[in-house]
């Protein structure tokens, strides 16, 4: 059995992987549920078919928006169809595959992520089109800040550093800890890391065959 410890994108997508080459495969994640706490923006560059409906997806000018939680959700339940295993609010053995990125503790999230240490704090926030603050632009990405329209029709905005506060507040506020420039932290970014730790470990395995 093969261990791996974080139940975000990254860690969803080495299991996958590893699933795929028929590994038998058990996450393990500290959190009470997957995709909840959102941590992370809802934004791919892009998104296979038949999630697009599932996640409440639509096209931006820079890529796919959708819903990060449900995103989040549907990867768990391939994974279980594929004869994954995920076990909740439970720490991962000291031999696992580390996926757990770099976030701090917070609210819902009682582990701290160990496997990066060089991100920054981004904040998000999400709201309706007609409350979105002064400081972002609809269906735009810049370097420290970027704002986009799911397809559920609310409005995601992030930014490096402190969230400016919208006339009427926001539905929802996000915090979590990325890397410096906005296109680095899309979920293609994690899927494409999962997959690369999953390579990688497979690897190990043949050298050590």
């Amino acid at each position: 059995m093969i261990n791996v410890a974080g139940g975000g994108v990254r860690g969803l997508s080495c299991a996958l992987y590893l699933l795929k080459q028929n590994h038998p495969v058990t996450i393990y994640e500290s959190r009470q549920e997957i995709g909840n706490p959102v941590r992370s923006p809802g934004i791919s560059k892009t998104i296979s078919e038949d999630l697009i409906e599932k996640t409440s997806a639509v096209k931006t000018n820079f890529g796919w928006a959708f819903r990060r939680e449900w995103f989040e959700k549907e990867l768990a339940k391939i994974v279980t169809d594929s004869g994954g295993t995920i076990k909740l609010k439970t720490i991962a053995p000291e031999n696992s595959i580390n996926c757990t990125g770099g976030k701090t503790n917070s609210s819902g999230w009682p582990q701290t992520g160990s496997q990066y240490t060089n991100l920054v704090s981004w904040s998000g926030g999400i709201t309706i089109t007609s409350n979105i603050p002064n400081e972002f632009s609809l269906d735009s990405m810049e370097e420290d800040r970027f704002c986009f329209e799911r397809g559920d029709g609310l409005v995601e905005c992030w930014i490096r550093g402190d969230l400016p506060r919208p006339a009427q507040g926001w539905l929802e506020i996000m915090k979590g800890e990325h890397p410096t420039v906005s296109r680095n932290i899309c979920a293609d970014e994690a899927i494409a890391e999962g997959e690369e730790i999953a390579k990688n470990f497979i690897h190990s395995l043949r050298e050590l065959d």
